[in-house]
C-alpha cells in the first residue's frame, strides 16, 4: 500500500475489525514491562518516567504522521524501546476498555513519526532507505540521539531458575534476554548516521571533531558504545556554552 493511503488503511482496519494481510504485532502487557530492559543504563535517566503517565493498559494517545505528511490520532503502546515491523494501535480510547478487544496493526513503513506522552519517535531512514524500525529520540539538541532496543534471547539468558516450579525459565533481564541497542545520530540539516561498534572511536572522533575535551576522553577509552547518551549530552553541553562557536 502506498504511503498516501495511510489514513485509508487505518480506517479500513477499524471498519473491518481485522488487520487484513498484516499480523498483529506483540503488545506489551504494561508500560513498565516495556521499559524494564533499558532501566539499567542512562536511557531511562535521560528520558525520565513521565512517558509512563496517562496510559490505559499500557497504551497512550499518540499523534502519528505518515510519510505523506498527514497526521492522525490513535492509541498505541507506550514503548521506550521503539517498534519494528508492525505498530499496534486502537482507534478510540473506548476500545481499550473493552475486555478482549485486540489492537489492529499497521506496517511501520507507513509511519514517519510518533508523538506520545512526551516521547518523540521516528522511522529511521539511512541514505534514503527505510530501516523498517521506529526509534526513540533520547537526547535532543545540536545533535539528536535516537535509540532502538530489541531484547535478544540467548541460551544463557534462558537458564532455569532454582526453586521455581517446573524448572521455570527466567532471563537475565527478567524478560528472557538482553537488550541489543542501535544508536542513530543527526545534526540539524544533515542525514541520520548509524553508530558502528567496530569503528566506534574512529567514527565518533570524526563526528565530534570540534570538541577537544570529548576527543580526549574518547581516545583515552573512557567512553564506549553503551555510553552514547553521556557522550551526546556532553557534546551538546559543549556546543551550547556561551563561549562555544
Amino acid at each position: 500500500m502506498k504511503a498516501y493511503l495511510f489514513l485509508a488503511a487505518v480506517l479500513g482496519l477499524a471498519a473491518t475489525g481485522r488487520a487484513d494481510a498484516q499480523q498483529p504485532a506483540p503488545v506489551p502487557a504494561a508500560p513498565v514491562a516495556a521499559a524494564a530492559p533499558v532501566a539499567d543504563d542512562s536511557l531511562a535517566a535521560a528520558v525520565g518516567t513521565n512517558y509512563l503517565d496517562h496510559t490505559i493498559r499500557g497504551f497512550g494517545k499518540a499523534e502519528i504522521t505518515g510519510p505523506d505528511g498527514k497526521t492522525h490520532v490513535v492509541w498505541i503502546p507506550v514503548n521506550l524501546m521503539g517498534f519494528s515491523k508492525y505498530l499496534p494501535f486502537h482507534r478510540h480510547e473506548e476500545d481499550l476498555k473493552r475486555f478482549g478487544r485486540e489492537p489492529f496493526s499497521i506496517d511501520v513503513d507507513k509511519v514517519q513519526s510518533i508523538k506520545v506522552n512526551g516521547l518523540y519517535q521516528e522511522h529511521m531512514v539511512l541514505k534514503g532507505k527505510r530501516k523498517h524500525l521506529i526509534a526513540t529520540r533520547v537526547v535532543n539538541g545540536p545533535v539528536e540521539l535516537f535509540n532502538y532496543t530489541e531484547v535478544v534471547n540467548t541460551a544463557a539468558a534462558m537458564a532455569p531458575v532454582a526453586g521455581m516450579a517446573g524448572g521455570a525459565l527466567m532471563g537475565a533481564t527478567g524478560l528472557g534476554g538482553f537488550p541489543e541497542r542501535q544508536w542513530f545520530l543527526r545534526r540539524a540539516g544533515e542525514d541520520l548516521v548509524k553508530v558502528g561498534r567496530g569503528d566506534f572511536v574512529a567514527q565518533m572522533t570524526a563526528y565530534f571533531h570540534d570538541d577537544p575535551e570529548l576527543l580526549s576522553v574518547l581516545n583515552a577509552g573512557q567512553l564506549h558504545y553503551r555510553d552514547m547518551v553521556k557522550l551526546v549530552q556532553g557534546y551538546n553541553e559543549y556546543r551550547t556554552r556561551p563561549a562555544a562557536k
